[in-house]
C-alpha cells in the first residue's frame, strides 16, 4: 500500500484538534474518552503501517508496476449484500425479527458468493500463472 499512512495521519491529526475542541467546550468525561479511543485507534494503524512497510508507506505516487493479474473488489457483489446483511441485522435489533432473520440469511448467501468470488479469483491467477510457464 503505498502512501497509505498519510491519510491516516491527516485523519489522526483531525481528530485529534476535535477531541482538544470538545474537551474544551464540554468537559464531558464520556465524549473526551471515545475521542481519545479514536484518536488511538487511527494513530495506532499508523504506527502498524509505518512498522510493517516503512518505505511505502509514507511514499506518495502510484505503485510500482506488477505484471502479475490483481483482483477488483469494486466489481464484488457479494460484499455488497454481506454489508446489507448486516444492516439489516443491526436494524432488525431494533424494529424487529424479521429483519435479524432476514440479515442473517442474506449474510449466509453472501458469505457463499464471496468464497465463490475468491475461489475463482485463486483459480485464475493459477491459470494466468501455469500459461506464463509455457
Amino acid at each position: 500500500m503505498r502512501g497509505g499512512a498519510i491519510p491516516l495521519l491527516v485523519w489522526g491529526s483531525l481528530l485529534l484538534v476535535l477531541l482538544a475542541l470538545n474537551w474544551i467546550w464540554t468537559g464531558d468525561a464520556i465524549q473526551v474518552a471515545s475521542f481519545a479511543f479514536a484518536v488511538s485507534s487511527v494513530i495506532g494503524w499508523v504506527i502498524a503501517l509505518l512498522t510493517s512497510r516503512p518505505r511505502e508507506a509514507l511514499r506518495r505516487g502510484p505503485p510500482s508496476a506488477s505484471r502479475e493479474p490483481q483482483a477488483v473488489p469494486s466489481a464484488s457483489y457479494g460484499s455488497v449484500l454481506l454489508a446489507v446483511g448486516a444492516a439489516s441485522t443491526v436494524f432488525g435489533f431494533a424494529f424487529g425479527h424479521f429483519f435479524v432473520f432476514f440479515g442473517a440469511g442474506l449474510m449466509v448467501v453472501s458469505a457463499g458468493v464471496v468464497a465463490r468470488e475468491l475461489y475463482a479469483e485463486r483459480r485464475a491467477r493459477q491459470m494466468w500463472r501455469s500459461e506464463g510457464q509455457r
